[in-house]
């Protein structure tokens, strides 16, 4: 994946799988939220924005940046990031790439999609919250 070169489309609509026992996913306010798990105090747990729309999911889903897959006979990508708010999402899938499940994410991430996130919280207007997440959560790794 080039820098330079836009972020391709999926090749079809990637959709929201909101799963049936996701309720410790949200939050109870309009922020996202990263939680430590009771039962795993070094399991940390996104909370998404109980306010965010459906249209800003969707959205966000669709305009997503891909991780490499390092399984090379996956087509659809195993995880793709996004921001929202300033905030970054990871979201998986579970069944090829037909349905994704996000949250707010903190962890590793590799130089180039730390680059093109910013650029995605740059056309968003959010740049400083953006800034202030990776600083606070996010671990530069690799390329």
């Amino acid at each position: 994946m080039s820098l330079t070169t836009p972020i391709a489309k999926p090749e079809r609509k990637r959709l929201y799988d909101k799963g049936e026992r996701r309720r410790k996913h949200v939050s109870a306010g309009d922020e996202p939220q990263l939680v430590f798990d009771s039962d795993n105090p070094r399991k940390v747990v996104g909370k998404c924005p109980a306010t965010i729309s459906d249209d800003d999911r969707d959205d966000l889903l669709q305009r997503a940046v891909p991780l490499p897959n390092a399984d090379r006979e996956l087509q659809a990508p195993k995880k793709i990031y996004a921001v929202y708010r300033g905030a970054i999402y990871e979201a998986q899938t579970s069944d090829h790439g037909r349905t994704y499940h996000a949250y707010p994410f903190k962890g590793k991430l590799g130089d180039a999609i730390v680059v093109l996130l910013a650029e995605m919280a740059d056309k968003d207007g959010c740049r400083e919250e953006f800034d202030r997440w990776r600083k606070k959560y996010i671990t530069r790794h690799g390329k």
